[in-house]
């Protein structure tokens, strides 16, 4: 467990709700079936962002609290959300010459309105880029605490909080506009851009997992060889490998388990954003 703990919540806002009528929803997750097993695992990183347009004209929002950070899992997850933004916060501008903004912070649970369109609980944790906000559907979060306990650490949850917020940095720099750009104009390549996007955010959360441990906040080296399990848990040939009993590398969109581990691995060791480049 690491040391990392929050129960500050003025920065996080909590919706509890469901669907109104007449919004866009977002897509589907393309493994099926329910959370069980390495799928619950797989969930946190196979929407990572979500691409939005105009909003979601008609939807009835959800009901917004003031947030919260009460339980256990709560506070493992606040105090990432507080401690990445504090870490961008001074190393954006060191490392990119720009003042950083922090993302907005949502917990929800069943659905959520956002400006990428509705989002129900079978997304799991993701990034929209239009409204700069982190979604953390704490249900899931819940369940990932639940199936892996005494297996994997606070890091396993707080990483998928670094890595949402890894999307966040490309959004401010405009690495994802510029990938959405050469998409379109090299479809044959499209999918190649977009494990170059995940691998960057991969080590954009070994990034600040190396500030993290600097200041003495792991309670023992092991935890980082959790979230390297964490990450290779989620490489398109593992997801494949568990939900269709192949892998088809011309559809990988993810990276494989290999190179997700490289990419944390290469945050993690060099603690340099600016060495996180697979687009290279």
């Amino acid at each position: 467990m690491t040391k990392i703990r929050s129960s500050d919540s003025s920065g996080i806002s909590y919706r509890r709700g469901g669907f109104g009528g007449g919004g866009r929803s977002l897509p589907m997750l393309p493994v099926g079936g329910g959370i069980g097993g390495i799928l619950v695992l797989i969930l946190f990183i196979v929407v990572p962002q979500l691409s939005g347009g105009d909003g979601t004209q008609g939807a009835v929002p959800p009901v917004a609290d003031g947030g919260t950070c009460d339980t256990e899992q709560e506070q493992i997850v606040c105090g990432a959300v507080e401690d990445v933004n504090s870490y961008w916060d001074t190393q954006f501008p060191a490392a990119f010459g720009a003042a950083y903004t922090p993302a907005t912070t949502t917990f929800f649970t069943g659905a959520v309105d956002t400006a990428c369109g509705q989002a129900s609980s079978q997304v799991g944790p993701f990034y929209c880029p239009p409204d700069q906000g982190v979604y953390i559907d704490l249900d899931f979060m819940d369940q990932l605490q639940q199936q892996f306990v005494g297996s994997v650490s606070d890091l396993a949850a707080q990483y998928i909080v670094a890595h949402e917020y890894g999307h966040h940095v490309q959004n401010l720099l405009g690495t994802s506009e510029a990938v959405t750009r050469a998409q379109r104009s090299d479809p044959a390549r499209a999918n190649e851009y977009s494990v170059a996007l995940e691998l960057q955010a991969d080590c954009y959360a070994g990034v600040w997992v190396h500030d993290v441990a600097a200041r003495g906040l792991l309670d023992n080296p092991g935890e980082v060889n959790e979230a390297l399990d964490a990450a290779a848990g989620v490489g398109d040939d593992r997801i494949q490998e568990q939900t269709q009993g192949r892998s088809d590398p011309e559809t990988f969109t993810h990276g494989t388990a290999a190179q997700r581990q490289q990419w944390f691995s290469t945050g993690f060791t060099s603690g340099d954003p600016l060495l996180c480049d697979p687009f290279s």
